[in-house]
């Protein structure tokens, strides 16, 4: 059934988008009412064989929030992939990005550096070339590079720029950070695009967002470092360190939650990035991805918010039965007062669906449903509680069948 599914994927995936149109061609707007809604996603990290909780969590929340755009900030790719192919990696993009196209949801993305382990199999402009087939896709071709750029947001009547996105690749990462962040002509790229929106604008600034996969360090101006053995603290990934959240920094986010020290930038790393926002005046927010059990937002000295969005798929590590989506929330007359808001996996699917149509009864001559009684078969509250048993299961290589016979994973 895998294969077969596969190849189903793989054959709609080559199919030609015949509606497509360049990046340049396309315009997203404010809606009529002058609202926009944003969705960020990142470390969905998945294989050619989708994770079913992943993808269930992908279409319930497209549909109960309906963004106006989602943007895929990094690690779309698992870092364990056995018998990965260029073909591979196609299919396991496509099973996230066709419930965007099935829905007519446009989205722009970036690259995580798992996405950037299978470079050498699929390149980084081929995967920036197959997201742009896509003809719900929206990321300009003019950027500093495949995963960097800006895509604009003009007025509802379409005739003004009034918000801007930076879409800004953070290449690899070594563990220690010493290689992750931004190069510096990618700053430099930023720098004069933000330049030539602010003249197009008639001299004034676009307001803006940054979404970039690893953090910038200045994401420690949030943390308090206390001594070792302080109930929470968590051990420097860089110095012999220990850090709690600050309590008295400017939060801004609603679930204010550090389960991981920052993986970002090397402190003593200097990229110029952060300091070219602050010349700039432009950039309202920036949200990472990277560390899938962080989530916590807050707002710098300097008046920039910087914030995480955590892990959303679940084929990797994460907070246990818990995954991450975020919204903001933007009106075209006032878009300094945006809002965001986490979006959790327990949540959306704790919520009652649709109602259906009962399913036509079953001929005799056609096998009958199951009638097992085992967890596995349970929906309601006990279908949850086997979605937390399946995790572990597979989270620790337990069980693949289970006693009532059906293989799980």
């Amino acid at each position: 059934m895998k294969k077969i599914t596969a190849l189903v994927l793989t054959a709609f995936m080559l199919l030609p988008f015949v509606f497509s149109a360049s990046a340049q061609e396309k315009k997203l707007t404010f809606n009529s009412d002058g609202t926009f809604r944003i969705m960020q996603i990142n470390d969905f990290q998945d294989r050619d064989v989708p994770n079913a909780d992943s993808v269930e969590f992908l279409n319930r929340v497209l549909d109960k929030y309906k963004p106006d755009l989602v943007v895929l900030v990094g690690d779309q790719l698992h870092d364990y992939f056995p018998g990965v192919t260029a073909e591979k990696i196609k299919v396991a993009l496509s099973n996230q990005l066709m419930p965007l196209q099935e829905r007519g949801i446009p989205f722009i993305f970036t690259f995580g550096n798992h996405d950037r382990d299978y470079n050498n199999i699929l390149s980084m402009e081929e995967q920036a070339a197959f997201y742009r087939e896509y003809s719900c896709c929206y990321a300009n071709t003019d950027g500093a590079d495949g995963g960097t750029y800006n895509t604009v947001i003009y007025s509802s009547d379409g005739s003004t720029p009034v918000f801007n996105i930076y879409m800004m690749d953070t290449q690899q990462w070594n563990g220690k950070g010493t290689t992750s962040g931004v190069t510096a002509e990618q700053v430099e790229w930023y720098k004069e695009r933000s330049n030539q929106l602010k003249a197009a604008n008639g001299g004034k600034i676009v307001p803006s967002f940054v979404f970039q996969h690893i953090p910038v360090k200045e994401i420690r101006s949030f943390l308090k470092e206390v001594p070792e053995g302080t109930e929470g603290a968590l051990k420097s990934r860089y110095y012999d360190a220990y850090y709690v959240l600050d309590e008295n920094a400017d939060w801004t986010g609603d679930r204010n939650i550090m389960r991981e020290v920052p993986g970002c930038e090397h402190p003593e790393k200097v990229t110029g990035q952060y300091e070219a926002w602050l010349e700039q005046g432009d950039v309202l927010g920036a949200y990472f991805g990277h560390d899938h059990i962080n989530t916590f937002v807050g707002k710098t000295a300097d008046g920039i918010e910087l914030g995480y969005n955590g892990g959303f798929g679940f084929a990797t590590y994460g907070d246990p039965g818990e995954r991450y989506a975020r919204i903001f929330d933007l009106n075209e007359n006032d878009i300094e007062n945006y809002t965001h808001k986490t979006l959790y996996y327990t949540e959306c699917m704790l919520e009652p669906e649709e109602p259906v149509e009962p399913e036509a009864p079953v001929e005799p001559d056609e096998p009958a449903e199951s009638t097992c009684t085992h967890l596995c078969h349970k929906s309601g509250f006990m279908g949850f509680v086997w979605k937390i048993v399946r995790f572990f299961w597979q989270l620790f290589r337990m069980n693949p069948v289970c006693e009532c016979g059906e293989a799980h994973y």
